[in-house]
């Protein structure tokens, strides 16, 4: 379907959408989620069956190849937003791990991009990029055999000519450079999030719910959140969950070598230190210099 159309139907009817950008598995689904369950013009809803990203516009899952699916997915949440935004002033959610220009989205889908990029609250999440590596390693196990490997040699695969660590660097980089982004940092949403939610509030110019417990709680295991999915109109959890033949994420303390520690200093340690997670490269020698 042309673009203008789906531009006509709802992205004019629709009210100040906000956009959820951030590495993968650096607290994406976390904040989606917590937006959600804490202010009310967030909560939008699903037909039971129906897979849990009809609760926000997922705009990666544009492809050339899908792009009539996409379209088709993209028209009923925002349909079920503009509806509901006539009495409840629901505004939609948006998330990507693409880059800030989404480059991709302005070629194919120009109208939507535009309401993005000039309509949108961004909301950047950022986490400790070592614990990002660690839980990205063990998701991606799931769907890539070549990071079917020790932690040491992943961090090391190139990505577009850069490593894992230098990828990840240059995406949170990149994202904060942007002058209308708004930085939220994973672990201060976790150690404190009545703090964070207020900060959202006023942020968002809306009035939280201030539910209890405060952060949504994550399904205990995938069977549980497909039952979520399969059931729930308005499930607590978007998470998807990774997992690979039984194993754990493993914490970065632990599994980094010193030689893994220094690599990652090299890579992305002026980031690290701007970002507040560790003072200097004393960390890669002795890990109590370390604050996460």
């Amino acid at each position: 379907m042309p673009t203008d159309v789906l531009s006509s139907i709802v992205l004019s009817s629709i009210r100040q959408p906000i956009l959820i950008a951030s590495h993968p598995r650096s607290g994406t689904h976390l904040t989606i989620d917590f937006l959600r369950k804490q202010f009310s013009a967030c909560a939008s809803w699903k037909y039971p069956g129906e897979p849990l990203d009809y609760l926000y516009l997922a705009l990666e899952g544009f492809t050339p190849k899908n792009s009539q699916g996409f379209e088709k997915k993209a028209r009923t949440i925002l349909k079920r937003c503009a509806a509901a935004g006539s009495t409840s002033t629901l505004r939609p959610l948006f998330k990507t791990h693409a880059y800030p220009q989404l480059h991709y989205l302005a070629k194919q889908h120009p109208d939507l991009h535009d309401q993005v990029i000039q309509n949108a609250t961004q909301i950047y999440v950022v986490r400790d990029g070592r614990s990002v590596l660690c839980s990205f390693h063990l998701f991606m196990q799931s769907f890539a055999p070549a990071t079917r490997c020790p932690i040491s040699e992943f961090l090391r695969q190139q990505v577009n000519g850069r490593s894992r660590v230098k990828a990840w660097a240059d995406h949170v980089e990149a994202w904060m450079a942007q002058p209308n982004v708004h930085l939220l940092k994973f672990e201060d949403l976790i150690h404190n999030p009545q703090n964070t939610l207020e900060s959202l509030g006023t942020l968002l110019d809306l009035t939280p719910r201030y539910v209890e417990p405060l952060l949504p709680r994550s399904p205990k295991n995938i069977w549980q959140g497909r039952w979520a999915r399969l059931t729930q109109w308005q499930p607590e959890s978007t998470a998807i969950i990774g997992y690979y033949q039984g194993q754990k994420t493993q914490k970065w303390k632990e599994a980094f070598t010193e030689s893994d520690r220094a690599f990652f200093h090299q890579e992305a340690g002026d980031l690290l230190i701007k970002l507040g997670y560790v003072d200097s490269d004393a960390w890669v020698s002795h890990l109590s210099s370390s604050k996460s």
